[in-house]
């Protein structure tokens, strides 16, 4: 998994919402960590990921159905399907076979119509590898308003009150666009 490059949120945005001065870094050391702190506990809130970054959902055999369902959209590409077969050499599924669904959501890995899962034996554990990319965009400004500010308010309440549980109005913004685990 590749984390995002950038943060929904940016320290100064922070600062301007906790009034400290934008020259003061006092707190800058104590700031910075709770920004990705949040925004990793409002993605797995959602079960979404914000900014582009790479993912991975490992399952242990092919599915029974044509279509696997993709954790944490929304789905912006999907890199590979890998596979270790029993012999433990890996193998790379051919994107032939495959097309992407990014209008559900979650997002689906969907099987064309004449292809056929690989067949034969797998790994004993973790054996079909399936590496997307996900994230509403690459930039703060593609993820939606009421998501970072659930996430700016929750870095100033717990810089205010500690790591604790948070707030009824950060469950309340990110409720709303909540997806199901699958």
């Amino acid at each position: 998994m590749t984390p995002p490059a950038l943060e929904p949120v940016t320290l100064n945005q922070v600062k301007t919402q906790l009034k400290i001065d934008l020259d003061d870094d006092a707190f800058d050391e104590q700031i910075e960590p709770l920004i990705a702190a949040a925004r990793e506990w409002c993605e797995g809130y959602q079960n979404r990921a914000y900014i582009t970054q790479t993912l991975e959902l490992a399952l242990n055999d092919w599915p029974s159905c044509r279509n696997v369902r993709l954790p944490r959209p929304p789905l912006q590409s999907i890199t590979s399907v890998s596979y270790t077969d029993a012999e433990e050499i890996a193998e790379t599924w051919d994107a032939a076979n495959y097309r992407m669904d990014d209008y559900s959501e979650p997002g689906r890995l969907i099987a064309l119509s004449g292809a056929v899962w690989p067949s034969g034996g797998l790994s004993s554990t973790n054996p079909i590898r399936i590496r997307y990319v996900g994230g509403y965009g690459d930039n703060p400004e593609d993820v939606p308003a009421k998501i970072k500010q659930a996430v700016l308010l929750l870095v100033c309440y717990w810089f205010e009150n500690g790591y604790c549980d948070p707030p009824q109005a950060v469950k309340s913004l990110l409720s709303l666009d909540r997806v199901v685990p699958i």
